[in-house]
């Protein structure tokens, strides 16, 4: 079954990129290079949860705060396949609790990253994102990460932490701290074909950075902290006040440079 942005009217699509464009918190730092990102989410990040074309049009749904300032620093497209992904080569593939991708995607993935993609990988065991949708609505964020087959291939296990979801923890990476729930582990793990993968294993275990072939992967075993309810109030209008958003941040700029070298 096509996905929600496979089904809009082109007419609708032109509609809705001028609204996000105008959606942006600020102005991008490079207004002449920015990042060209392919996003693929089942978190209501774009949106927000349960959109459809008339609350979009009547202004009753809006992108989340993280994805509004993702709008004004990136050139970001929100995509349900990477089918074209090695035609588009775009700077960065984010992947934030993606639903269940088909084999073919995962494939191409994999096969981008190794000529010389970078990805980031959210993918958590135990979301805690809430929603008001019911249990079973395929439009509800997904529970539990699936992207099993494709870390597998790379030597990376997704475990649960032992901790209970519901408890929040503070997460450090460098100078920033954010709070999330949740949170899993990865752990190195002897399959597939690694021979061309090494990967640097963050002292929590929570996140990992790869070479993979010619290109690179971070992975977090969380997408929890993208939920701005997380977030210190001024960050909820200001996105650039949240540790969770310069996290990000830190991470496609460090895979921005890696590639200008």
């Amino acid at each position: 079954m096509p996905g929600f942005w496979q089904t809009l009217p082109s007419a609708l699509l032109v509609l809705l990129a001028l609204a996000q464009c105008t959606a942006a918190d600020s102005p991008p730092d490079h207004p002449h290079s920015k990042p060209r990102i392919q996003l693929m989410t089942s978190l209501p990040l774009v949106w927000g949860e349960g959109a459809s074309m008339e609350s979009i049009l009547s202004g009753g749904s809006g992108p989340a705060p993280i994805y509004r300032y993702w709008q004004g620093q990136y050139d970001i497209a929100a995509v349900d396949s990477l089918e074209n992904l090695a035609e588009q080569d775009p700077d960065i593939v984010i992947l934030a609790q993606p639903r269940a991708m088909d084999p073919a995607d995962l494939t191409d993935l994999d096969a981008w990253v190794r000529a010389g993609g970078a990805v980031i990988i959210l993918t958590d065991p135990d979301l805690v994102w809430p929603s008001a949708l019911p249990l079973g609505d395929p439009r509800r964020p997904l529970a539990s990460g699936l992207l099993s087959p494709l870390l597998g291939h790379w030597g990376v296990e997704l475990v649960a932490a032992a901790d209970d979801p519901a408890d929040i923890v503070d997460l450090r990476f460098g100078d920033y701290i954010f709070a999330t729930r949740g949170v899993g582990k990865l752990e190195p793990m002897q399959a597939g074909d690694v021979s061309d993968v090494h990967c640097d294993w963050s002292a929590g275990d929570f996140f990992v950075q790869c070479s993979i072939g010619q290109g690179q992967a971070s992975i977090v075993a969380d997408a929890d902290f993208l939920n701005a309810a997380f977030w210190i109030n001024e960050a909820r209008k200001t996105p650039q006040k949240s540790g969770a958003v310069r996290f990000i941040d830190v991470l496609v700029r460090d895979h921005i440079d890696a590639a200008d070298h």
